[in-house]
């Protein structure tokens, strides 16, 4: 490099979430928040509620039709006490939470729910109390080492209830089946899904 010259670094632009947020609002496409450290007023308040606002903003629908996905960790045993026996090893020398807030501090202020199948899908079902009717949910099962009969639990306990209890619930407009590519590919370009027309006023509001 030549005397007095100066090197630039070129760092790669940042994504951050306000502004995938955003993006899934203006297109009309769903968003998903990990839904795990934070507590629900934050999940409301700062993740669903606004992505739900800019999207009927944008005018692709009602608040309450925007998509929405949300995640979740659980560990489930036939006992709460024997959850959490087990689990807690693994929870207290996790690499991301390990050696912080006790695993009962952690369950009582984020979605991390340890106890029976029956506990988990009481819980499960309350995060649509605070984000309103959704249509995805993705549990985290298999990290800090844990042993993977948890998805058999899962499948065989937990999802087909919560499917039929969030299909019940669920109002007529709002959607149970998000687009996915194949069906996108179907629609064709006259989708509806495609058309970004952002409405007439409010497009330009920032939070």
């Amino acid at each position: 490099m030549p005397a007095g010259q100066l090197a630039l670094r070129r760092d790669p632009p940042r994504q951050s979430v306000a502004s995938t947020r955003e993006q899934a609002a203006f297109y009309g496409d769903g968003f998903f928040h990990n839904n795990i450290f934070w507590n629900k007023e934050h999940t409301q308040r700062m993740m669903v509620s606004l992505h739900r606002k800019r999207f009927e903003q944008y005018g692709h629908g009602a608040a309450d039709q925007a998509i929405v996905g949300l995640g979740g960790q659980v560990f489930m045993a036939s006992t709460e006490a024997e959850a959490k026996r087990v689990f807690r090893p693994y929870f207290d020398n996790a690499p991301v939470y390990g050696h912080g807030p006790s695993l009962e501090e952690f369950s009582a202020t984020t979605p991390l729910t340890v106890g029976t199948p029956e506990q988990v899908i009481e819980r499960t079902l309350g995060f649509a109390d605070y984000a309103g009717d959704y249509q995805r949910q993705l549990f985290l099962v298999d990290h800090a080492g844990l042993p993977l009969e948890q998805i058999e639990i899962l499948g065989r306990e937990v999802v087909p209830v919560l499917r039929t209890e969030f299909e019940r619930w669920r109002p007529a407009h709002v959607p149970s089946d998000p687009p996915t590519h194949a069906s996108l590919v179907a629609e064709g370009p006259g989708s509806p899904h495609r058309l970004v027309a952002p409405a007439a006023t409010g497009a330009g509001v920032r939070e």
